[in-house]
């Protein structure tokens, strides 16, 4: 796209920050198109209420602060665009409280103890995080990405000039919504995830909001309700849009196998023992088995 504005920002946190688990998370959930990393800096487009942007999020120098570099196409837009910024590395969380509330836990505790920087991160829109997750349901990692990218490629907006590998924003709601439950090629999955995402797509522009403006608790019935939502999504939601502390997808097989390796016996599907930090628990399973668990 053509730059109209350009800001940059330095945006504070609370030290430590675990840079290279924050991009090792988003890396393995790159849309193509709308996200890529390039030598350590994580770019994306964003879809802001004056026309696209362009984000990009680097640690220069290690210090307590990321650098975000936005592409405006309009600067009133740039509070939003930073405010996504940190919503995705996941900012404004103090460690330290994670720390307190998981570290005494008698065998996650070691594992948050040696990680006490890692984040969960966010993301760019509510409505992204519940397209994401309904079409990673069943699959895996790679293939949910390789799904959402050709959606994004069917249906998401060209930017006017390409930047770097970021081509389209993610699409909304309104494009979406006009799919044809039965097009195969341009939701090439099985018939109940279609009717699931077009689904979500109506109650969003029907007045659900996914992106804070309903407390959790309503945010996740009103999900239940639609048609192929199950627990794992909404919590999922629960953590990547609503920044909810306290969520958990305990049915998550990753999660399951993993607890159980290193409790020596099986998870309780709540994972009541790790509140009020069940999402921090969550991404510290996650990471483990990212890094040392051959699943």
């Amino acid at each position: 796209m053509r730059a109209e504005t350009a800001v940059r920002a330095n945006l504070p946190f609370r030290p430590p920050l675990d840079v290279g688990a924050l991009l090792a998370y988003l890396r393995a959930r790159l849309v193509l198109g709308v996200e890529e990393i390039v030598d350590g800096t994580y770019r994306r487009t964003l879809d802001l209420e004056h026309g696209p942007a362009v984000l990009s999020l680097s640690a220069p120098d290690g210090g307590a602060h990321l650098l975000a570099d936005l592409t405006l196409s309009d600067v009133r837009d740039a509070d939003a665009a930073v405010a996504t910024a940190r919503r995705i590395a996941n900012l404004d969380i103090d460690p330290a409280a994670v720390v307190a509330g998981l570290g005494p836990h008698p065998w996650l505790g070691p594992l948050v103890r040696m990680r006490p920087g890692l984040r969960a991160p966010g993301q760019a829109g509510g409505f992204e995080v519940v397209v994401r997750a309904v079409l990673g349901q069943q699959v895996s990692l790679t293939a949910a990405c390789t799904h959402t990218s050709r959606l994004t490629a069917s249906i998401g907006t060209a930017l006017p000039t390409p930047d770097g590998g970021l081509t389209h924003l993610f699409p909304t709601a309104a494009q979406l919504v006009h799919v044809r439950e039965d097009d195969g090629e341009t939701l090439a999955m099985p018939a109940g995830r279609r009717r699931a995402l077009i689904g979500v797509a109506r109650a969003v522009l029907g007045g659900l909001d996914l992106d804070g403006g309903l407390e959790p608790d309503e945010v996740e019935r009103r999900l239940l309700r639609l048609p192929g939502i199950g627990p794992w999504t909404a919590q999922y939601v629960r953590m990547r849009a609503l920044a909810d502390p306290d969520a958990f997808c305990g049915t998550d097989l990753v999660l399951r196998r993993t607890a159980e390796r290193l409790g020596g016996g099986p998870l309780d599907p709540s994972g009541r023992e790790f509140a009020p930090w069940r999402t921090y628990a969550a991404h510290h399973l996650w990471r483990h088995a990212q890094l040392e668990v051959p699943l």
